[in-house]
């Protein structure tokens, strides 16, 4: 399978660097007025009637190439067109662009232009054996200028004859996410966390004075990065600590449409499902771990035993056919594992196929990880 990632590198900003980036979004909106306009969706068809215009502007040919299919790209997927504040200017390697010996080149409306670059740990393997895809350089709000290296590399699936071993994760409020190897990541202090972040948020709002909003603007993003770093540190654990082929998802889409009162409401609208699973994704995808997604209908309401619907209430799930107990995201965790190795027709047992009677209860058979109080680098 073939992986894709991005590594964000700061450069210098200079006056070269900001007047192409005016220029090119200037030329991009012109692009997609002319494509707009003749109904144009194909870049080879749009480039004699734009090409001759924008290169007078100053944008460099293969710039100006670039221009011209990222906007026939916008106009393909717009239902009505595109209005260009800022844009991101699209570098093709060997060609707009070059990296050697940490110098990066890149082409402005003054010629190429030079930066020294210093490369983080964590992204350093990516410039030893990934290719350098079409990457991108971006102004943010704050004036800081940005590379956006894309890399892409071919990893092989494990094979399924070798590791036939199937992990289900159900991801939920009360645990960020529970595995079918009876792995638990409380969501207690994580909670505590955003009812703290949501407090201070409404208390400033509410004072509407200036310094109020200063600080407002100061901590915007803080709760979105410290739920990204949690997450990292979940996805990662997991990932790591599997030695098989296959991880088993739930397909959560349009989980907040239903209402399900005031304080789940809450919880739901302001919880991170789908970053936690992308993440367990692109990590196990770098392993070789295939990642499947299924439904989650009654998941955590059927036995993984005898699959018959029990009851469930709040966090615990009993059987009322078998007498078969345990916690309520630990069952959902079995029955996706169990699911997947039914649908695909393959005699693989759940990863820990030993189930006893007494999970629910504080056993040394129970593994709980409070993940606020470990440190794991992303």
């Amino acid at each position: 399978m073939n992986i894709k990632a991005v590594a964000k590198i700061k450069i210098n900003t200079t006056n070269e660097i900001v007047r192409t980036v005016k220029i090119y979004s200037k030329c991009l909106q012109f692009c997609v007025n002319q494509a707009w306009k003749k109904r144009i969706r194909n870049n080879i068809k749009l480039h004699p009637f734009v090409y001759k215009n924008i290169r007078d502007k100053g944008l460099q040919s293969q710039l100006a190439i670039a221009c011209i299919k990222q906007s026939c790209g916008m106009v393909k997927k717009a239902k009505t067109k595109p209005i260009i504040k800022k844009a991101s200017i699209r570098y093709s390697f060997s060609r707009s662009a070059s990296f050697k010996n940490n110098i990066l080149s890149i082409a402005t409306i003054k010629g190429r232009q030079k930066f020294q670059v210093k490369i983080p740990e964590c992204y350093v393997k990516y410039f030893d054996n990934w290719k350098i895809n079409e990457s991108l350089l971006r102004i943010d709000n704050k004036g800081k200028t940005f590379f956006m290296f894309c890399f892409s590399k071919d990893f092989n699936v494990k094979n399924s004859n070798l590791h036939k071993r199937i992990l289900g994760i159900d991801v939920g409020i009360n645990n960020i996410a529970v595995t079918s190897n009876r792995v638990f990541f409380n969501a207690k202090q994580v909670k505590l966390k955003r009812i703290k972040f949501n407090k201070l948020r409404a208390k400033l709002q509410a004072k509407g004075t200036r310094s109020s909003r200063k600080l407002l603007k100061k901590i915007s993003g803080r709760e979105k990065r410290f739920m990204g770093c949690i997450n990292h540190k979940i996805s990662k654990q997991i990932v790591n600590s599997f030695n098989g082929n296959t991880i088993v998802i739930e397909n959560l889409k349009g989980i907040r449409k239903v209402r399900r009162g005031k304080r789940m409401n809450f919880w739901l609208s302001n919880w991170s499902f789908y970053q936690l699973q992308k993440f367990i994704k692109y990590k196990a995808e770098r392993k070789g771990i295939k990642i499947v997604t299924v439904s989650p209908y009654l998941t955590s309401k059927t036995c993984s035993k005898c699959k018959n619907l029990g009851s469930r209430s709040v966090c615990f799930f009993s059987c009322l056919h078998c007498g078969y107990s345990l916690n309520a995201d630990l069952n959902a965790s079995f029955n996706l594992a169990k699911h997947h190795s039914i649908a695909d027709d393959v005699s693989v047992p759940v990863t820990v196929p030993d189930i006893r009677v007494y999970e629910h209860k504080s056993s040394p058979r129970t593994i709980a990880c409070e993940t606020m109080n470990k440190t794991h680098n992303c």
